[in-house]
C-alpha cells in the first residue's frame, strides 16, 4: 500500500481516530486487537459500543462478506448480560474505502444474557419540570428515535421525595389527559405532562421512561432535581443524549438483531444503497 493511499484512507477513518483505521481494512491487516477484515473484495464491518454505566467508545467487532445477508460478532466479541449496546455497519469496498456507518440499532439483553424482543426504546432527554397554578407541575420531555432498539409506545412520569425514593409503581395521571401514561404518536419529539396538585412546601423529583412491548429498560432514567411546591421559581434541567450524531451522508445499511446467545450476536442486514 502507497504512503499516499493510506494517508487517503487514515483521512476517511469512520471512527475519527477510534480503535483501527480504514487504512487497516485491507487483507491481513487487523482492524482491532484479535479481529482481522478478512476479504480483499470487500465486505461489511460491524462495530459496536456499550451503553451502561456509562457509554464507551466505538469499536470494531465483525464482518460479513458482500453477499452475506446477516452479520455475526466475531468470536471474542460476546455480549454481558442486563446490558445494552448499539450496533452499526458500513460496506467496505475492494479498494479499501468505506462508507458511512448506518444507524446505530439499540441492542439490550436480559439478566440471563437473552436477547430482548423487540428492541428498547432510547431513554426520554430533556426532562424539564415547572411549577403551574393550583400547586400543580407542568412537565415537558423530548424524545430522539436515532439508534432506537424500536419505536416506544408510550412514556411514563414517576415521582419521589428524592431520586432514591421514586415510586415506580405507580405511575403519575396526566391531569389534562386522566391517563397515566403519555402516548407515542409517530415522529413526534416533543411531549407534555401535567401533574395532579401536591401538598404545599413539600418536595418532588420527576421522572420520564419510554416503554414498549419489549419492556422498559431500568436504566432508562432521566431525574428533575428536586422541585419544591410554592417556591417562587424553580431551577431547570436540561439532560444531553446519548446517541451519537446523525450521519453527514445517506444511510447504506438498516441493522436489526435476529439472534443472540453469550457469546456473538446475530444481526440481519438490509442495503439502501451503494456508496
Amino acid at each position: 500500500m502507497s504512503l499516499l493511499l493510506e494517508q487517503m484512507l487514515r483521512t476517511m477513518d469512520p471512527l475519527g481516530g477510534g480503535l483501527g483505521s480504514a487504512a487497516h481494512l485491507c487483507m491481513g491487516f487487523p482492524i482491532t486487537d484479535g479481529l482481522t477484515f478478512p476479504y480483499p473484495a470487500g465486505g461489511v464491518i460491524l462495530k459496536r459500543r456499550r451503553l451502561y454505566p456509562t457509554v464507551e467508545a466505538w469499536s470494531y467487532c465483525g464482518f460479513a462478506r458482500p453477499d452475506e445477508s446477516t452479520i455475526t460478532s466475531a468470536e471474542g466479541f460476546g455480549h454481558d448480560a442486563d446490558q445494552a449496546y448499539q450496533y452499526a455497519a458500513a460496506q467496505v469496498l475492494g479498494n479499501g474505502y468505506v462508507s458511512d456507518f448506518c444507524e446505530p440499532v439499540r441492542v439490550d439483553f436480559d439478566g440471563s444474557g437473552n436477547l430482548i424482543t423487540p428492541g428498547l426504546p432510547n431513554a426520554p432527554l430533556h426532562l424539564i419540570a415547572e411549577p403551574i397554578s393550583d400547586r400543580r407541575f407542568f412537565l415537558s420531555f423530548e424524545y430522539d428515535p436515532y439508534g432506537q432498539g424500536e419505536p416506544p409506545t408510550d412514556f411514563q412520569v414517576f415521582e419521589g421525595a428524592t431520586p432514591g425514593g421514586v415510586n415506580y409503581a405507580a405511575p403519575l395521571t396526566d391531569f389534562a389527559t386522566g391517563l397515566n401514561y403519555v402516548p407515542a404518536v409517530g415522529n413526534r419529539r416533543r411531549y407534555e405532562f401535567t401533574t395532579g396538585p401536591f401538598a404545599v412546601s413539600t418536595t418532588h423529583v420527576f421522572v420520564v421512561r419510554a416503554r414498549n412491548s419489549g419492556g422498559i429498560a431500568e436504566r432508562n432514567t432521566f431525574a428533575t432535581p428536586a422541585k419544591t411546591v410554592g417556591a417562587a421559581q424553580l431551577a431547570m434541567t436540561r439532560l444531553a443524549p446519548y446517541a451519537a450524531p446523525r450521519p453527514a451522508q445517506a444511510i447504506l445499511i438498516s441493522l436489526t438483531a435476529v439472534a443472540a446467545s453469550l457469546t456473538k450476536l446475530e444481526l440481519a442486514r438490509q442495503v439502501r444503497g451503494r456508496p
